[in-house]
């Protein structure tokens, strides 16, 4: 016969365990009543499951607090408690020009250029290479120029103001601690970062149209001919943004289970110190001691001593 509460194995017809102290109900019913599932019954992680299910339960709730504030900050100065993301979710969208010029150095293998003579107003023609140093320069220059407060004004003239960032680089360039190496192709890379998708898309795109405005007024300005000038053309579009950022779902999940798991060993640990629980057993409880032989015969009724006396 097993124990209804802890499966011990006790005596047929016992009324209560030897090891935990429970009442058995079985007995009071003639034995007829049968053990639910004495597999779980006999199983000592279930039984210390059982008993300590308050300690289980205090255990869920630490472990949701604990997965809670590996995500959000907590404030406890206000009345709920405030939460607040530790890392929010950034989106970056890109866009790229292409630094050109109207002899579409790219496009050819010479250029014809005029050379005046000494001889006065004629001139000499002659073959060769377009000039592509220069415009490596220029997109190693326009960066800055694209990151320039004035460009930042421009385009808030243009398209109001943006929640969000811009960092440009000339493509293919290396600026790290311990190297610096310009980049060797006239294309200048335009990052714009905001915290959602369609703000990241909409700053990159309004930058580009501010640099472009921004070298369209300036080269007016400076009064340059078609042929002087340079030419932005812009050869990728920011349609789409890559999401980077922001806290994993995997550390408080984690956290969750080890905590809840942390609890599970305590409420067995627990069940293996104190396995009768707050009861004591039977051989540790006191016995009322018997009285006195003289307190008996003090309290027998006065007949009973006369009867004593005769006798003797």
């Amino acid at each position: 016969m097993h124990c209804l509460n802890c499966g011990h194995d006790i005596d047929e017809g016992a009324r209560f365990c030897a090891r935990c102290g429970a009442p058995q109900t079985g007995a009071r019913d003639g034995g007829l009543s049968v053990v639910k599932s004495p597999l779980l019954a006999g199983n000592q992680y279930v039984r210390a499951l059982r008993r300590f299910w308050w300690l289980l339960l205090l255990g869920l709730g630490v472990a949701a607090i604990a997965a809670i504030a590996a995500v959000y900050r907590i404030d406890l100065g206000s009345v709920p408690p405030a939460l607040e993301k530790r890392a929010q979710v950034t989106y970056t969208s890109s866009a790229r020009l292409l630094v050109t010029s109207n002899e579409a150095p790219y496009f050819r293998t010479t250029v014809t250029r005029e050379l005046p003579t000494d001889e006065g107003e004629t001139t000499q023609e002659f073959a060769g290479a377009p000039d592509i140093g220069t415009l490596i320069t220029t997109a190693n220059l326009y960066p800055i120029l694209i990151e320039s407060d004035e460009v930042s004004r421009l385009r808030q003239e243009l398209h109001g103001p943006l929640p969000g960032s811009v960092t440009t680089r000339a493509i293919y360039e290396v600026n790290s601690p311990s190297r610096f190496e310009l980049s060797q192709v006239p294309v200048v890379e335009v990052y714009g970062h905001a915290a959602t998708y369609s703000g990241a898309v909409e700053i990159t795109q309004a930058t580009v149209d501010a640099f472009l405005e921004y070298m369209d007024r300036t080269q007016d300005e400076a009064g340059l001919s078609r042929q002087e000038r340079i030419i932005l053309q812009q050869i990728q579009q920011p349609d789409g943004a890559i999401s980077s950022g922001g806290a994993s779902l995997s550390l408080p999940l984690m956290l969750f289970v080890v905590v809840a798991a942390a609890f599970v060993a305590l409420a067995i640990l627990l069940d293996r110190l104190f396995p009768f629980g707050l009861r004591l057993p039977r051989r540790w409880r006191t016995v009322p001691e018997p009285a006195e032989e003289a307190e008996l015969v003090e309290a027998s009724p006065e007949p009973e001593r006369r009867r004593s006396k005769a006798r003797v």
